[in-house]
């Protein structure tokens, strides 16, 4: 009865010892997984924030009396167009790409 008792106990032990063990490789890799992931958005949501200035770059040089708030869908931001009228404009581009932000500023002669 004994060596049956510390059969259990061995194997509950074993089983508890790999689960813990599963436990963590997993928590690991949904560690690395979300750094990796982030990681990626931080580096698109900058790329976007950079075509996002050089479009509103374009624009503005087009359009003389562009001046305020402007969005852009397509790149996931918003841009604020500073115009003193006098060849002196100023650009503030935001964007978001799942949480994770980025920001670019330029200022610019036409």
């Amino acid at each position: 009865m004994n060596r049956g008792f510390m059969a259990l106990i061995a194997v509950v032990l074993l089983a508890t010892s790999t689960l813990a063990f599963s436990l963590a490789t997993m928590s690991a890799a949904a560690s690395y997984s979300d750094v990796a992931y982030r990681r990626e958005l931080r580096i698109q949501a900058q790329l976007n924030a950079q075509a996002c200035l050089d479009s509103v770059s374009l624009m503005a040089a087009k359009d003389y009396f562009l001046n305020g708030p402007v969005h852009l869908f397509a790149f996931g931001c918003n841009a604020v167009v500073t115009n003193d009228f006098n060849g002196n404009v100023s650009i503030e581009v935001r964007t978001t790409l799942g949480g994770v932000g980025a920001e670019e500023i330029e200022s610019i002669k036409i």
